[in-house]
């Protein structure tokens, strides 16, 4: 568990400078976000494309582990709703404990990856990305459609709502650099060589830059009325879902790195981007921002943990 621990602590160190340099040094809205864009609209884009377009798409047992992961992610989903029904819990708050308990962040499973595993596995990192970033986000989005109030939020539902949804999906750059590595990789098309090193040296500067976004986007402000919600979601995702996870990959017979990489997955706390959607389609952002800041956290010991018992 030490070397894991080890392994992983650079990662979130980086994630505390970012912070650090957002709070008392880079402290301009503006940089951030300018910081933010680049790294969302071309570093990461380009570094999901660098790995997809190369990967193996022909291997079993990759699409085998790709649908565990949907399994285990169903599994919880479907848990939660049921769960929520029974207490009838808010319906505002409960689409950030959703999106809390479901979605992942990629640049903390990319760095994980890389500083855990070989070449070979961000490949398999990058493909499970190209399909888990569309479902959760899918799931997401059927939950603000079907659990926030008409009333609330008129303008969002309805013909309108389903607009934007559909465009929240299409204009993802995320989304569209996995499809366009898709399709250089069943067409077996050849980068130019200078394109090709352009796009790998964009890529290798996408996680440190993505990882000091992080830490800048965490908000150290929890309101108490929000404590439950976090340790509620916490323990969802960062406990139970890495427990679903483990079972269904044993129960499909997926062993070594693919299990390895599909438990780390699951261990991933909530992205920043869930903050964004959150404010987009009516939900609490506080409460999201609180959950997702203090995942973070969390995720720092129990990552290492559950990969040592579990990975």
């Amino acid at each position: 568990m030490q070397d894991i621990l080890f392994s992983t602590l650079p990662i979130f160190l980086i994630t505390l400078i970012g912070s650090i340099i957002k709070r008392k040094w880079l402290v301009s809205e503006e940089f951030w976000r300018g910081l933010e864009k680049l790294s969302y609209f071309l570093l990461f884009p380009a570094l999901l494309f660098n790995y997809i377009s190369t990967a193996d798409l022909k291997s079993v047992s990759l699409f085998k582990l790709i649908l565990g992961l949907i399994i285990s992610t169903s599994i919880i989903s479907i848990a939660l709703i049921i769960h929520r029904r029974h207490t009838n819990g808010d319906k505002i708050q409960f689409t950030s404990i959703f999106q809390g308990s479901i979605r992942y962040n990629n640049y903390i499973f990319f760095s994980v990856s890389n500083a855990l595993f070989d070449a070979f596995g961000l490949t398999i990192v990058a493909v499970i990305s190209s399909y888990m970033i569309v479902f959760t986000n899918l799931l997401s989005i059927l939950v603000f459609a079907s659990f926030i109030s008409n009333e609330k939020n008129e303008k969002h539902h309805g013909l309108n709502f389903v607009i934007l949804s559909l465009k929240l999906i299409l204009t993802n750059p995320l989304i569209i650099s996995s499809i366009l590595g898709f399709i250089f990789n069943y067409a077996e098309i050849e980068l130019n060589l200078g394109v090709q090193k352009t796009i790998s040296s964009f890529s290798d500067s996408a996680l440190a830059i993505g990882m000091l976004n992080v830490g800048a986007s965490l908000k150290f402000v929890a309101y108490r009325k929000y404590y439950r919600q976090i340790l509620f979601t916490s323990l969802i995702k960062l406990v139970l879902l890495p427990i679903v996870t483990f079972i269904v990959l044993w129960l499909m017979s997926i062993n070594d790195l693919e299990r390895s990489i599909g438990i780390l997955y699951s261990c991933i706390p909530c992205a920043s981007t869930a903050y964004a959607l959150s404010r987009q389609l009516g939900g609490d952002p506080e409460s999201m921002a609180s959950i997702i800041t203090f995942m973070t956290i969390f995720s720092v010991v129990s990552l290492s943990i559950l990969m040592y018992i579990l990975g």
